[in-house]
Formats: C-alpha cells, structure tokens, sequence
C-alpha cells in the first residue's frame, strides 16, 4: 500500500525487481522470480508425479463435461500460438530434476463477457519434501492503491472512462532461467501422449505475479513519463490491478486520455480493451480509431457495466445495487446461510451503511446466543431475519449518482458527522462544493463499528470511539481528494467528547487519552463543531435504518441542511466535564514501627535471609580490623534474626505486659496471658513461665516463646509449620508449634491456615452432598413394564468367535435395561459399543417387551468401570451415536433423556442393576470364555434370577404370601418358582371371566407395589440434610475420580440448575477447558464469590 512501511522481504523483492528486470525489442518486460535464496533448485523433490495424478483427475472431469472441456482446451491452444508456452522436446530437458511443474484447473466466471473460463495454475501444490513454489517466492508490497480510494476520485470527473488490460498477467515475459519452475502436462490431442510444456510468461497461481504485472505496469508508467505524461500519471494511480477508471472535466480531456493511454499501454506490449464511457465524443472516437476490429472485443457499449463490483448505469450516470437471494418459506434459516445472505451485500464505500449495520447488529446478536454454524436459528430471530430480508429486496430502488456534481473551479470543504448508539458506532463524510451561489452537497463514504461483545462501553466512550472513526475516515478521503486542512470540519453531538477535545489528553484516563491523542493529531480542536441529534446523519448510521426509510432519508443523501448555508460554523462553545477525569489522589499514611519490612513477605525462610544480609550490610560500617563478615547465612545468625522479629512483634502486641513485668514482675489477671506465668528471658523476650520448669526437655520447649494470633510473623510462622510438616493437619502443626512457640488462639490460627491451603484442600474437602431430590415421576407411576426404561452398559467380557480350543476372542459387552417402576431388569448382549450395535439390542428389547415410551441414560460421559480403553471406545462411539440413536428413538416413539454429566447418583436405578448383574457374572463366568450364544443362554438366566428378587420385605410368618418381584408384573408369579400345573378350574371358566380374573390379579399386584414397596421409598438413608448451594462466581474444585486429586481442575460457577424442588443440584463451571455442567456432590467449594 502506498505510504506504507515496508518489511525486510518487500524491500528484498523490489531489489530484486530493479536489479533483474529488462525490456526486450518489443518494450515489453522480462522479469525474474522472486526467490526468498537465490538457491531454490532442490528444495521441492519430484513434482511431475503429483502432477501427472492432478492431470488425470482433471482430463475425467473434463470429459463429463464437454462445453467445460472445449472451453478449456481453446485457452491453453491460446497460450500455445501466442508462444506464451512452448513444448519441451529433448529429453534430456524433460527429466531436469530441478524443474518444478504445477497443476492446472478451471475456474468459471459466468458473470464475464469475454474470459468465463480461467486456467489457475496451483504453485502451492506442495511437491515430495513438502515445499511448494510458492512457498519459495516472495510476495511482494502492495503498489495500488485502495479501491475506495479509486472510485472517490473516479467520482470526481464528470466525464469518466472505464477499461481494463487483456491478459494482463501474459504480457509480462519471464526470465527463460526461471521458466522451468513454470512447467505443465498437457495432451493436445486425446489418445497422444501427455507432452511437457514450460509457461514462459506469468500465470494466475504463482504468488509473485500479482505484485511483478503492476510493478511492470507501474514501471512502464515511469519510463515512458515524458512522453505521455497524463497517461503516466493515470497509470499509477488510477488502476486497479487490471482495471482503469479514470476521466475528465471535459470530453476533449477524456478523448485525450484515450489516446495516450492506448499508446502508453501498446509501448509495454499491453492493449486496454471493454471501454466504456459516458462521453459521446469519446465513445464516436473509439468506434472511429477500431474501425475493421472486432469491436465488442475493443468497445463494450452495455447500459449496465460492472465497476469495481458495483452497477454503473451508463445512460443515466447512476450506480444501482442489486440483491438476488431468493427465500422461501420452509427454507432452513442457519447461523451459516445468514452470514451467506449477507455478504451478498457488497457496499465498499459505505452508502447503505444504516442497513448494513442493521445486519451486523443481527449477526452479533447470533454470536451472543452461542449458535454453532449449522444451528437452525430461535423462532424470534427467525422473524427478525425475514422481516429484514424482506426488506432487501427493495435495495435495488435505491439510486446513487456517480458524479458529485464538482469541478476544479468549485471551493470545496470536507464535513464529517460522529454519532454512536448502545450497539454500534459511525461516521459519514460529505464534500460541500460551492460555485458562486449554488452549493453541492454530496455522501462520499461513511464507516460503521458494532460495540465490542464482550465488554460493555458507556455512550460517552462509544461517541469518543466514533469520533476517533471519523477522524480516520476524513484523514483518508483528505489523503485522495487533496483538500486543505482549513476546510475540513468535524460535528459530534456529544458535548462530553467535545469537552475532552478541548482539554489536555494528559488530564483524562488512558482510555480517553489515547483516543484524544490520536484525534488531535490529525485534527486540531477549532475544527470540532457541536451538532443536533436531529440533524446528524451520522445518527443513521449508528441505530440502523429499514431499506424504505433509508430511500427516503434526505438527511443521509444530502447531509444537514445547514450545510447549505454559508456560515455553518458554530460560534466557540466552551463544553466542561469531569467525566473520565484522572484524579491524583493524596494518601496520607502512618507507617508502624514494627512489622514494616516482613509485612511484604509470605515466606519465612526468605524473611530470616533477607534479613540477615541486611544485617550484614549494617556490619560494613565496623571498622575492617574489628569485623568479621561470613558472606553464607548460618542457622545461628536466622535464629537471631528470628528472636529479632518476635521481639519487635511482642513489643507492638503485648506493650502493656511488658511494661508490667519490667515494673513489677508479674502481669495482671485481665491480661490473657496471665495463666502462662510469662516472664522475660535474658534478650527480652516474652516466655511461658508455666508450670514444667522441672523437666529435662529443652529450655525453647518448657518456656516457648509468646506470638500473638493475629500478626503477620505468627502467619508465617504457622504457615512455615504447615510446610516443615508435608502439609500436615491442625494437630500435627501443633505439635511441631508447641516445641518453639506459643500461640495465643494457637488451634484457631493453625485451622484457618489448613483451610486456606489449596494443595489440602483438593485431598480434604468432602463432597457437598446436597439434599436427596424427589423421586422421577417414572418411578412413582404404575405403568406396563418397560414402558418408562433406564440403560446402561457393563465394562467388556470376552466372547469367542466359536466353541473349541484355539478360537479367538473379542470384546463383547452387556446391555441393561431396567423398568423404572417395577425395577424388573432385560440384558442383552452387545457385540460393540457402535451406535448400530445398541440400535440392534434396542430393537430386540422393544420387540420382546413392548414400545419403550421414555429411556433414561446417562449421558454417554459416566460409564460402570474404570478401565480406561471402555472410556475411550464410548467417548469415540457418542460422537456418532445421538444423531442415529435419537433418530430411532423419534421414530419408534420414544423420547431419551439424560442425566447430568458425571452424575451417577441421579441414576442409581440402573447403577444398582448393573453392580447385580456384574455379582452373578462373575460368580457363574469365572475367567471362563463363552461363545456370543453361551453369554446370551447364561444372561437370560441372570435375567430370571434379578427378576426374581423381592421388591417388598419378607415375612417371617408361613401364612403370609410370597413377596412381590419384578417377575409378578412380567408373566404373573416369580421367574424361578416351581409351576403349578393345575388348571382344571381356570378351564371350567369363560372367557369373560379369565379375563376378568387375569385383570383382577394385575390390580392385586399393583396394590401391593403400592402398599409394600411404594411406601417404603420415601426414607432417605443419606444425604437427608438441606446443605448450602453453590453461588454464582463461586470458585470451587471440580472432583474427578479418573484423575489424581493435584491435577483437579478449578472452575467457576456461572449459572445453577435448581430441580422442581427449587434445591440446586447441578451447575454450569466455567474451566480452563471451557463450560461445563456437573452435579454440586462432585464440587469442593474454595472462595466463596
């Protein structure tokens, strides 16, 4: 980019430009690669295979499409007879191992005229050594200028030209030394061998090519200045890659500019062609000059041109916008085609900015709600989003004139407006022209900003943001047009941001201050006016305009009407604010004596050696004769430093029982010290006196030193203890305490340091068990068996392919299903953990048991087992298995829920079955081996055993009947009892009456379910206190059992799910891993938020 600063490799690759490059005979430029080393041979290995392949690929393709493949072949017969590539005949050529070849594809342009197939030659396609001739090349700096920039100057001339360079790449030549890093296959004629050919000009691909056509271009401009000067001057500012917009005040001007450029291009071997202009003069002209031509390759005479992306209409000199995304009704609405549909806006200079920032409001909005890209949008944004595309299709009314009405004989003046709302910022800018009394006033660009997602920002930063926006936007439009710095005018209707302008940057906090910085220096503060909100078209921009009020918005097209009026100028307003001022604060503080220097540290060892160097230091003032300085730290000088510190303590905590012992030699019974009998050693210090002076321990163990509890040498001398003990507990701490010192409130302090240690409290908090919830309306139903099921599988057992000696084995697994209201349990064995081997047993479930109306699992997260490669095969399976399962599930009628993450409390129904079945498989298996059929033979029996067990509680009397079992609900009576074959009276009965009795003996055993087993789950056997919820912020430890207590992750708590009986259970964490939900028993609370 122009006047921009460039890097070590840009100013490499224009050496490189201005050192190799030559003009043939022609005039036209031969240029070399530009190579990161001059080395590059070598580094790519074997490319003609990779080659080969990709031309394979792209022959098949081209044969399923003939009109593709004629297309194709005339664009390369076109590089062949303009000897823009030749063929490699020797053989000895063809096999240079330095040569590089390079894929070729089709890119379709149907939108173009003349080229709608472009041959794209792929120099990224990385060769054996992973190194692509691309990546070998420099780029290049950017040399043109910004599109924006191109057509506000392309605005300016009443009479315009448009044009653009045929084959602009190919008519530059490069170096034959560099031609074999271009080479290609081919085969001319179907059935002939694929010949080899070396591209001898640049090619679409490569990514030099680009900055070499321009600098060509450009260089082309220089050389040949003097004979055509305007032409040289369009040259390097008014094209755009290939394509020239340019034009005049007058059609002598432009007819001018025609015959120059023409000339100027044929001097490099480059011809402009599809001219186009608004001049009849010109256009009689060009006709006139291309007489015998074939004219719609010279002269493009369309009403409707393409500029730059955006619709000229020739005729009447307007640009016109067009949107072509038709939408019907059941079309699914996405996060994706959203994105989609709106970049179909194309608006590079910023006219329609009121409706595109509407769009960018929407699209913020999407990001706010967390969609992913293929998520199908919310009902309300759904008729947000086709209440706005509805609008687009008017955008098409929408007329934009192409010239501003201005001459150099207008005296112009360049005004910018700044508005900002709560969710977005802008600003427009409008040139005024003035030519004896009438006045233009014309929108040039304009710029809007959405307000950041993450962080909120108060309206008066959101206008100085705006402010700085239009600062920027009038220093580019000032840097094209060229207008003098005394006619540009700012407008903001904020006064807090005009105040701000008005006084020192240093005065306000950063925030501010770096902006007024930034704005003054471009800027000066005479040039910002105050401006209505009425009368701010800025203010559209900011909030969002619908397409029909932005057609008829006068106040957009044309700016305020002030601006009409000669003296628009606000008189000097003098805005005050203290808004965002920075304030100096004077902090008046008394230091204490004592404690002044360890207060700063929180370790005790780096304390007592500090310390001690310090003390050291103090020694260099002894004479050298009389001092004695070990520069190592011994025990002996910390343990004086030591005493030092617990002295200056005592005499800030306990002045008073100092002084009283030095008087009378006792202290008085309302000191708390008055039981410990204290006393002073020969140093000062303060002692326990007590009552074991008799002992033969040590003197620091019958009289310990006295600390206070609250001071900052008791806590790191505590804390010191906690390390010295590995992280011991409060007692152990004691102990090791007691043999040097005595706190006061010793058991206080040394708890609250064990409670404050993250290191214990990952190994010793326990879990937050929170009130046992309310049974599931699934288990309190009566309801038939199954139709309310949980699932769950066990870990693997080996199955062998076949019975016999020698038969190998795989992984097979059991599937349980288990009735939530009569507990009645249905294994099945599962050859896999693939979401089509669960289908299958789900299928032969149904099938033998009925529809399953709802299923309980537990998430695909919480598995029975530890091993970890079941965890890993299940983590891999879930991926696939929602969408078939749930799809199945939909279908058979079945909704699926699931429990919270690693929350195997919340099913302990099938938890429980799964511990059973495990019990009887390994008791009957052993490490034996069974076959797929044997497994399912001995599950069945597993089967009838689990639904055999009483549900109810025994009775010890011998007339009481049997108790209830899952087996009563499933064929009448238990699984494993003895049959009773007397049938004689049921036989003698209609059947009417069977049915009756059949009927009858359900209701008996459903009463009794209710009456024996119902009643008896309303007993919590634990977790049967409400305990405090987690709050929101909280930092708490998330539990993990898979994971060694030190690597618990630490999280915090960012939203609670309460149950229906209003008692948070589960939680949402934010970790370092992003959110997560988990149960409150699996969290330790650390910092309360």
């Amino acid at each position: 980019m122009i006047g921009k600063k460039l890097t070590k490799e840009e100013i490499r690759c224009e050496e490189i430009f201005e050192q190799t490059t030559v003009r043939n005979n022609e005039g036209r430029y031969k240029v070399r690669l530009p190579f990161k080393k001059s080395d590059p041979e070598c580094k790519y290995g074997k490319s003609r295979d990779i080659a080969k392949k990709r031309y394979q690929m792209l022959e098949r393709k081209l044969q399923k499409n003939l009109e593709l493949k004629e297309e194709y072949s005339r664009v390369i017969e076109d590089y062949i007879m303009q000897n823009h590539m030749e063929v490699i005949k020797s053989e000895s050529e063809v096999d240079n191992p330095y040569a590089v070849y390079l894929p070729h594809h089709a890119v379709v342009r149907e939108e173009k005229e003349t080229t709608k197939v472009r041959v794209v030659f792929d120099a990224s396609c990385k060769g054996v050594n992973n190194i692509s001739l691309n990546d070998t090349l420099l780029v290049g700096p950017r040399l043109q200028q910004d599109l924006r920039h191109i057509l506000m100057r392309w605005r300016a001339h009443s009479f315009c030209v448009v044009a653009d360079l045929k084959q602009m790449y190919r008519q530059v030549l490069v170096d034959e030394r560099d031609a074999d890093f271009q080479r290609i296959l081919w085969c001319p004629e179907p059935g002939k061998p694929i010949q080899h050919f070396r591209i001898l000009r640049l090619t679409f691909g490569t990514a030099c090519a680009p900055y070499l056509a321009v600098k060509s271009l450009q260089q082309l401009a220089k050389d040949e200045r003097e004979r055509y000067p305007l032409a040289a001057k369009i040259t390097l500012q008014d094209y755009y890659v290939d394509d020239l917009l340019t034009g005049g005040d007058t059609e002598d001007e432009v007819v001018e500019i025609y015959n120059q450029m023409t000339k100027l291009m044929k001097c490099g071997g480059f011809q402009l062609q599809k001219w186009c202009t608004n001049s009849r003069k010109l256009s009689d002209h060009i006709v006139q000059e291309n007489q015998g031509q074939y004219q719609s390759f010279v002269f493009k005479d369309n009403n409707i041109v393409k500029v730059l992306g955006i619709s000229w209409v020739k005729a009447s000199d307007n640009f016109e916008y067009t949107y072509n995304c038709p939408e019907t009704e059941d079309q699914i609405i996405t996060k994706r085609k959203v994105l989609s549909d709106i970049a179909r806006l194309y608006d590079p200079m910023g006219w329609i900015a009121p409706v595109i920032v509407v769009a960018k409001i929407f699209i913020q909005k999407l990001w706010k709600s967390g969609l992913n890209w293929d998520d199908i949008l919310l009902p309300d944004l759904q008729k947000e989003w086709r209440k706005f595309k509805s609008e687009l299709i008017k955008i098409t009314d929408i007329v934009i004139p192409r010239w501003m009405g201005i001459s150099r004989r207008h005296i112009f003046e360049l005004h910018v407006f700044a508005d900002a709302s709560q969710k977005a910022y802008s600003a427009v800018v409008y040139l005024k022209g003035k030519l004896g009394n009438h006045v233009q006033v014309t929108l040039v660009t304009a710029k809007t900003k959405v307000a950041p997602v993450e962080k909120e920002i108060s309206i008066p930063r959101m206008e100085l943001c705006a402010a700085l926006l239009a600062t920027k936007l009038i220093h580019e439009v000032v840097q094209v047009m060229k207008i003098p710095k005394d006619k540009l005018f700012a407008w903001s209707d904020s006064t807090v941001v005009l105040a701000w302008l008005s006084g020192e940057p240093s005065r306000w906090t950063t925030f501010v201050s770096n902006r007024v910085s930034e704005i003054l220096t471009i800027l000066d503060r005479e040039q910002w006016n105050h401006v209505s909100t009425d009368q701010n078209p800025a203010d559209c921009a900011s909030r969002g305009l619908s397409v029909t009020d932005l057609i008829q918005h006068n106040l957009w097209w044309t700016g305020p009407d002030f601006l009409r009026k000669d003296n628009h100028v606000n008189a000097s307003m003098n805005f005050t604010t203290n808004e965002e001022e920075r304030h100096i604060k004077t902090l008046a503080a008394v230091v204490l004596k004592e404690e002044f220097i360890w207060i700063r540290f929180s370790n005790l060892s780096k304390l007592l050696r500090v310390l001690s160097y310090c003390k050291k230091f103090l020694m260099l003032r002894v004479p050298k004769k009389q001092r004695v300085i070990n520069r190592i730290v011994t025990a002996e000088e910390m343990q004086n430093i030591m005493q030092i510190c617990v002295k200056k303590t005592q005499e800030l905590h306990f002045s008073e029982e100092l002084q009283q012992l030095k008087s009378q030699g006792y202290v008085v019974k309302r000191s708390p010290l008055h039981t410990l009998n204290p006393f002073l050693d020969r140093n000062g210090l303060l002692r326990v006196g007590g009552r074991i002076n008799k002992s033969h321990e040590d003197f620091d163990k019958r009289h310990p030193l006295i600390v206070p509890s609250d001071s900052h040498i008791t806590k790191l001398i505590v804390l010191d203890a906690h390390h010295r003990t590995l992280h011991g507990g409060p007692q152990l701490m004691l102990n090791y305490l007691r043999a040097k010192f005595w706190i006061i409130r010793a058991r206080e302090r040394v708890k609250k340091c064990y409670r404050e240690c993250i290191i214990c409290t990952r190994y010793s908090r326990q879990n937050n068990n929170q009130l046992m919830g309310q049974l599931p309306d699934a288990r309190l139903t009566p309801d038939r068996p199954f139709k309310s099921s949980g699932v769950d599988f066990t870990g693997h057992i080996n199955i062998r392919f076949s019975p016999g000696r020698g038969s190998r084995s795989y992984k097979g697994y059991v599937c349980l299903f288990i009735c939530m209201a009569t507990r009645a349990i249905h294994l099945e064995a599962v050859s896999d953990l693939t979401a089509v081997g669960f289908i299958a047993a789900f299928r032969r479930f149904v099938s033998r048991r009925g529809l399953c109306q709802h299923l309980y699992s537990d998430n695909g997260t919480n598995f029975v087992g530890a091993d970890r490669e079941l965890r890993l095969m299940f983590n891999r399976a879930k991926s696939q298995a929602p969408d078939e399962i749930a799809q199945l599930l939909a279908n058979e009628g079945t909704t699926w829920h699931f429990i919270p993450p690693q929350a195997p409390n919340f099913g302990g129904l099938w938890e429980a079955g799964i511990r059973s079945t495990k019990s009887h498989l390994k008791r009957v298996i052993g490490d034996s081996t069974l076959t797929f059929e044997e497994l399912s033979t001995v599950l069945t029996q597993i089967e009838a055993c689990l639904n055999s067990r009483p549900i109810s509680c025994l009775s010890d009397h011998p007339d009481d009947p049997l108790p209830l079992t899952p087996g009563h609900f499933l064929i009448g009576e238990s699984l494993i009892t003895i049959p009773d074959n007397n049938y004689s009276d049921v036989s003698k009965l209609s059947g009417l009456q069977r049915w009756k009795l059949t009927q009858r003996m359900v209701h008996d055993f459903w009463k009794k379910w209710s009456d024996e087993y119902l009643v008896n789950l309303n007993q919590r056997f634990k977790w049967s206190m409400k305990r405090s919820e987690p709050e929101i912020d909280d930092i708490v430890i998330v539990r993990d059992q898979n994971i060694p207590p030190a690597k618990w992750l630490l999280g915090r708590v960012i939203e609670k799910h309460p149950g229906k009986d209003c008692i948070t259970r589960v939680v949402t964490l934010r970790t370092k891993n992003g959110l997560c939900k988990r149960p409150c028993n699996k969290l330790c609370l650390l910092l309360k938020s």
